[in-house]
């Protein structure tokens, strides 16, 4: 079973893109290989639903953030032996001499490249192989129950067989036809799966090393999963990954108290907290290390925010029709009794206040009653968090304050218990003068 999301959900937590700003894939940024960044690719995409499977990449991971140990070879290498492996016909020997002797001749007669490139591609292997040996030996010190040690292990006694152990030291700064068929018929006939297998694992690694680098350089945890527990997640020392310095906090969301409600005045901080608990229910389910000191949970079926909902012109959508849609699409998953993992930033902030505050008390209400979902909620109708806490009995009320220097309004971005009291719009609509200008008086 796949983790459930969809592209809002990614969109408002800014998981995808490579060269997207301050993505949380960015920060991944890194690999050797092209296999390997195919396959980073892949786990950004397809978050995981097992405890067990988690469990085994967080132990994978995590070996690489202590080894601290550099990946042999550089990204133009890499590739050209990854083109020159995965090229393999896999057929007898005598097709690829055929061609290699065709390439020399026509170096010969007509400075032809294709032989002098099969040269460079030859040489970089072997090259590459060289190191890569060297690499799984010291790699491999230490590694006693590690998911990869079997095939670590595999890849090392392939190198050690005597056929490539006297090409690696052999290696020559010029081959002739003779050394480019030995090697050539080794690479890709004799020991072209094996070979493939063994550049496959070196993908893997690749990955490895840099989720290990980024979380040593960052100090961040690896999450526990669990399949049952009592709570649905909890997080110490949290915050968001792409901002440097960032504030950290405490939040726990349990069985008992599903839904954890949130409040304080704009410009606290409200939107980078949700989102900053968001990436990491996400990363956590990937395997991922997660910005914060420690994190446990149980493994959910997926997750749907609604944060930064657009309106939608070309489909005549008004922002508030946005977000009702958006609102209804995640009352209908979390309808089907899943384990769902909801975040809501300042629902219907689209209409007025009166409807805003009818329609966000009847929403969270309603979603109380889902006691299998996990939900945050923000909002800046302080009396919604009133009312809501007469009602139900299963929600932890958390805001984050506002401290007044004077008449200059300061955000320490440090969750206290409770709602808020705050209620400073007009003192920063006064401080930034605004009616003065409108009279012309500034």
């Amino acid at each position: 079973m796949s983790f459930e999301t969809d592209k809002q959900t990614l969109d408002d937590l800014n998981i995808l893109g490579k060269y997207k700003n301050n993505s949380v894939y960015s920060l991944f940024g890194g690999t050797v290989t092209r296999g390997g960044e195919h396959l980073l690719e892949g786990m950004f995409q397809n978050p995981l639903t097992d405890a067990e499977e988690i469990n085994k990449r967080v132990a994978m991971f995590r070996y690489f953030k202590e080894k601290d140990l550099p990946f042999p070879g550089t990204p133009e290498e890499c590739d050209v032996v990854e083109q020159y492996v995965s090229g393999a016909s896999g057929k007898h020997w005598i097709f690829n001499l055929g061609h290699l002797c065709q390439a020399k001749f026509l170096e010969t007669v007509g400075h032809d490249p294709r032989y002098k490139v099969w040269q460079e591609q030859v040489s970089s292997t072997v090259e590459f192989l060289s190191k890569a040996f060297d690499y799984l030996r010291e790699l491999v010190k230490g590694m006693g129950g590690h998911p990869l040690e079997e095939r670590v292990r595999q890849a090392i006694a392939l190198l050690e067989k005597p056929s490539f152990a006297k090409i690696l030291k052999d290696k020559k700064a010029s081959l002739g036809l003779q050394d480019m068929f030995t090697r050539d018929r080794l690479f890709r006939c004799v020991e072209h799966k094996a070979l493939g297998d063994l550049m496959t694992l070196f993908q893997e690694l690749d990955v490895c090393t840099v989720v290990g680098r980024v979380a040593r350089e960052n100090d961040f945890c690896f999450p526990v999963a669990s399949a049952t527990g009592e709570v649905s997640m909890r997080m110490e020392g949290l915050h968001h990954p792409c901002i440097p310095g960032a504030v950290s906090n405490n939040m726990e969301i349990t069985r008992e108290k599903n839904i954890f409600f949130l409040t304080g005045a704009n410009m606290a901080g409200k939107s980078t907290l949700m989102k900053s608990f968001g990436i990491a229910v996400y990363m956590a389910h990937m395997g991922f290390p997660v910005a914060a000191k420690s994190m446990e949970f149980i493994v959910q079926d997926g997750m749907y925010t609604s944060i930064n909902v657009p309106d939608n012109i070309n489909m005549g959508y008004s922002h508030f029709y946005a977000e009702v849609l958006r609102v209804k699409k995640v009352a209908i998953e979390v309808s089907r009794s899943k384990k769902l993992v909801v975040i809501f930033d300042e629902l219907f902030k689209g209409t007025n206040v009166k409807d805003a505050f009818d329609a966000t008390l009847a929403v969270a209400s309603a979603l109380a009653k889902r006691r299998a979902c996990s939900f945050l909620i923000s909002t800046h109708i302080i009396e919604v968090g009133q009312e809501l806490g007469k009602a139900c009995d299963n929600v932890t009320f958390a805001y984050l304050p506002t401290v007044m220097d004077g008449k200059v309004p300061r955000y320490t971005y440090r969750l206290q218990p409770g709602i808020t009291a705050d209620k400073h719009g007009m003192i920063i609509i006064n401080n930034e003068k605004i009616i003065e200008t409108i009279r012309g008086e500034v």
